[in-house]
């Protein structure tokens, strides 16, 4: 399947579809109008084609569902054309008339010999291969076909058969088609997208970004269905005028046709009711001034519903928008003018009160300002961003004044993940007088061009000259001219910068920028000076008491992310998962939604190393997600993703997902973060037995890490697994070169952490050497009780059991590895608890020993066949016949399928 076709967030679906047509029997979807129904369909179809599955569609129409037997004839027509003799001659005739594909004599059809040859010609085609017939719309199938198949699917059971229909069905209501499915019938209700696979979506399909206004509008209005999404988001874009928060979406004539039956039998005084609830854009309680009258119409026709207590909320996004958007300005300004009078909360009246004029105020702008910084203390710095920029706009006679504001409303914005509207309001500031506000857009821009580093140089001179002397403004320049240097190699540089930034910090007695500086010193010193961490940190902590939003400001973030990093490399992996798991619920509460990828981040490396892989693979997942939708470069998010398929996922998965973040880090020029996806590919390819290829990926992440200054060996755990992909390579010289410095690299930084790794690491260098019983039995003398990372000791007992196999030791080698596997179980850790499940296999198999479907795969191999061309031949999946390769080549030891070919394969 191409990466168009990808589904988006139907995994689920997709999996309780499979397991539902697993073993004959039928599917059906349900849900309303443009769910996505028929995107699975195809999904379906596409995997079952595929697999050599005859699959046979039809595509009903409520306008078409008059004509008689038109869904037989989407369904039947090609195989009967294709293929003579597959049902008796007098039930092929009666087929062939009512099909239209040959005259009748004017009598009419004989419906028992219709049915009973359909059923017939099923039976046929399922004895040559496996069938699936996708009804898409199944409601509106004309009724003689309905009957017909209907018939069948009762009769099927037994025989290679399977259904997949999709029924549109509204909100609370029942299925009338699972008549269409034979047993077992399997119902799936298809569900709304959550609103970030809402934002990819429209990204894929319309290169919209997700961090884009228009987008984030989108996905709030579709109400998470793709196919209003798509529609909403086509009409914007048509449109071509900007979109803003308090502005109404256009409403494609389509879209309004599937709503407007509940609107269409509302009283006038109904939907001038509306519009109020409409105005205030978010869940609305009643008040004196709305009719009751005309909102019980609206709750009558379904409009409205009642939330908890007296409140009231539509129950379509897109029935609000198309309400505002029917209204006129002076209208919506009224109701707005309205709501303001009646609210208590300081925040919505404020909203309210600037919606309700476009005229300038310093009063207006003042509250405003003020409540952009309520919301801040209220974890809302969207609704912040929203607020300030705002205030800028009312703002009057006073441009600098107007700046401050605007950035203040940027800063908010990429504090919320909003990236382009913070990148559109750094754009205004530079564009006006504020100096100040200049520096500090452009330092912004920075941030918000993630690892895309080619225009920092720049964007630093442009910031420096309009600092000047102010040692507040050098400070802040000098401070990111210090992080750049930092992460492209030249960190002594960066060290001076961040030296001279501290001291004009301390001139102007700017406290948050002398947290800042400790925040980005202390990885450095984790690496030069590790006795300096921990009273830098105690110090930033210091420095942070009574400050006014502190507690979750950046510098205090990455300083608590520090805090975690070195209980993490020194071992104290409990204190280390409390410490994470605070500042995760922390972060959430704030709604930093920017700082929440990257705590992700953090949080699904300490639960890895703490050896709970299930609990790293759902915050990979989901930080990996944020972090490709909220960052200006993919590859930060790829490579978490392809960590959280290593923990929890497929090494094959792993594979695809590296190398994407290889390439987009090369795009960016980001070297660190293609360092970190080169280990991650080197990981696969260790899974993969892919050796040479491991060597080469972990080689280049290490000598990478390496020459941007990140020596120290607890850091990215790359070394033993180097050392083990060059030793079984052959390249031992290496191996022991890489050994003897992350020896003394760790002895130096005192990381007891990851000396079980590097003891691994030198046995199965020993063993390789022709002395595989006395390493084994060093190894095992090594093996601790317990182990701050449990992956460790697991991989551990995987080279111990390899060891003892290369001995000759097979007991002993199936206890190290029996071993191996349950603490890979008890971590959750999947591909490698695979792994070494099938070299428990394979222990005592002979190498001949293979299965009739392996068998029949080597002798395809050998004959030159394809993987797609194998997998039609023996009704499997190409991902099927890609599995199975894998192990073959493990097995025999040969690297791909022209070594397979020529392989001498016995038994």
């Amino acid at each position: 399947m191409s990466d168009a076709t990808v589904l988006l967030g139907r995994d689920e679906v997709l999996v309780r579809c499979r397991a539902g047509l697993a073993d004959g029997g039928g599917v059906l979807l349900t849900g309303p109008a443009g769910i996505g129904k028929s995107a699975i369909l195809d999904t379906l179809d596409d995997e079952a084609t595929e697999a050599g599955v005859l699959v046979l569609r039809s595509n009903s129409s409520a306008i078409e569902a008059s004509l008689p037997y038109l869904a037989l004839y989407d369904l039947l027509a090609r195989p009967i054309a294709e293929q003579d003799g597959l049902i008796a001659p007098h039930l092929r005739a009666v087929l062939d008339v009512a099909l239209l594909r040959a005259p009748g004599d004017g009598a009419p059809t004989e419906q028992l010999a219709i049915r009973v040859a359909v059923l017939e010609l099923l039976r046929a085609l399922a004895a040559d291969r496996p069938v699936l017939l996708v009804l898409d719309d199944a409601h509106c199938l004309d009724p003689a076909s309905a009957q017909v198949l209907g018939f069948a699917a009762r009769r099927l059971q037994g025989h290679r058969v399977k259904v997949a229909a999709a029924e549109r069905v509204e909100s609370g209501g029942e299925p009338a088609c699972l008549d269409l499915l034979p047993e077992p019938r399997t119902e799936l209700a298809v569900g709304t997208l959550p609103g970030p696979v809402i934002g990819e979506l429209l990204r894929t399909r319309l290169g919209l970004p997700p961090a884009d206004r228009l987008s984030e509008r989108i996905q709030s209005a579709s109400g998470g269905n793709p196919f209003y999404a798509l529609e909403l988001a086509q009409a914007a874009l048509r449109s071509r005028a900007p979109v803003s928060t308090d502005e109404p979406l256009p409403v494609p004539q389509r879209l309004r046709g599937l709503l407007a039956d509940r609107l269409a039998a509302l009283p006038r005084e109904a939907v001038d009711a509306l519009l109020l609830v409409a105005a205030a854009a978010r869940p609305h309680r009643r008040h004196p001034a709305q009719d009751d009258q005309a909102l019980a119409a609206a709750l009558a026709a379904g409009v409205v519903a009642s939330g908890p207590g007296p409140e009231l909320r539509f129950t379509h996004p897109l029935l609000r928008e198309i309400i505002y958007a029917d209204a006129t300005l002076a209208q919506r300004q009224a109701c707005h003018a309205t709501l303001a009078g009646l609210l208590d909360d300081p925040l919505e009246r404020a909203r309210h009160r600037a919606l309700a004029t476009a005229a300038p105020g310093a009063e207006l702008a003042r509250e405003l300002a003020d409540a952009a910084r309520i919301a801040v203390t209220r974890g809302a710095p969207a609704l912040a961003a929203e607020l300030s920029r705002l205030a800028a706009e009312r703002t009057p006679d006073d441009p600098a004044l107007a700046a401050e504001r605007l950035l203040a409303g940027a800063r908010h914005a990429y504090d919320a993940g909003l990236v382009d509207q913070a990148k559109e309001a750094c754009a205004a500031v530079l564009r006006g007088p504020n100096r100040a506000a200049r520096v500090g857009a452009r330092l912004l821009l920075i941030d918000l061009a993630g690892g895309d580093r080619s225009g920092t140089p720049a964007l630093l001179d442009a910031a420096q000259a309009d600092a000047g002397d102010d040692p507040r403004l050098r400070a802040g320049v000098r401070r990111y001219r210090a992080d750049h240097a930092i992460s492209t190699g030249a960190t002594e540089f960066g060290l001076a910068e961040l030296a001279a930034a501290e001291r004009h910090a301390q001139e102007c007695g700017d406290v948050d920028q002398q947290i800042d500086v400790i925040a980005l010193r202390a990885p450095i010193e984790m690496q030069l000076r590790p006795a300096a961490v921990l009273p830098s940190l105690r110090r930033a902590g210091a420095l942070a008491v009574g400050r006014p939003g502190a507690a979750l400001s950046a510098a205090a973030i990455q300083i608590r992310c520090c805090l975690v990093v070195w209980l993490l490399r020194c071992g104290e992996v409990a204190e280390a998962i409390e410490a994470v798991n605070q500042l995760r619920t922390d972060v959430e509460n704030a709604g930093r939604v920017k700082d929440l990828g990257d705590v992700l981040h953090l949080v699904a490396s300490v639960h890895e190393r703490a050896g709970l892989c299930g609990q790293a693979y759902q915050a990979g997942r989901l930080g990996g997600r944020m972090r490709v939708e909220l960052g200006p470069t993919a590859g930060p998010g790829l490579v978490l993703s392809a960590a959280a398929e290593l923990n929890g996922g497929s090494a094959e998965q792993a594979t695809e997902l590296a190398d994407a973040a290889i390439r987009a880090g090369e795009l960016a020029g980001d070297t660190e973060w293609s360092a970190y996806a080169l280990g991650m590919r080197g990981r696969a390819d260790l899974l993969a037995d892919r050796l040479p290829q491991a060597a080469q990926h972990l080689g280049r992440c290490r000598a990478m890490l390496r020459g941007l200054g990140f020596t120290d060996p607890a850091l990215f755990l790359v070394d033993a697994d180097l050392i083990e992909a060059l030793a079984r390579s052959g390249e031992t010289a290496q191996a022991r070169r890489v050994l003897d410095e992350a020896v003394r690299e760790a002895a130096r930084l005192e990381r007891q952490v990851v000396g079980l790794g590097l003891t691994r690491a030198r046995a199965l260098l020993v063993g390789l050497d022709g002395g595989p019983h006395g390493a084994a039995e060093q190894l095992r003398a090594a093996l601790p009780a317990s182990h701050p990372y449990p992956l460790e000791s697991a991989r551990a007992l995987l080279v111990l059991g390899d060891l003892e196999r290369r001995a000759r030791r097979r007991a002993a080698a199936r206890t190290a590895l029996r071993a191996a596997a349950r603490a890979f179980a008890t971590a959750q850790c999947l591909p490698w608890l695979a792994l070494t499940r099938e070299r428990l296999a394979r222990l005592d198999a002979p190498p001949g020993a293979l299965s009739e479907q392996e068998r029949q795969i080597v002798e395809l191999v050998q004959g030159g066949a394809t993987n797609r061309q194998i997998a039609t031949a023996l009704h499997i999946s190409v991902k099927s016949v890609e599995g199975s390769l894998t192990r073959l080549f493990r097995r025999f030891g040969v690297r791909d399928r022209t070594e397979l070919a020529v392989h001498r394969i016995t038994g």
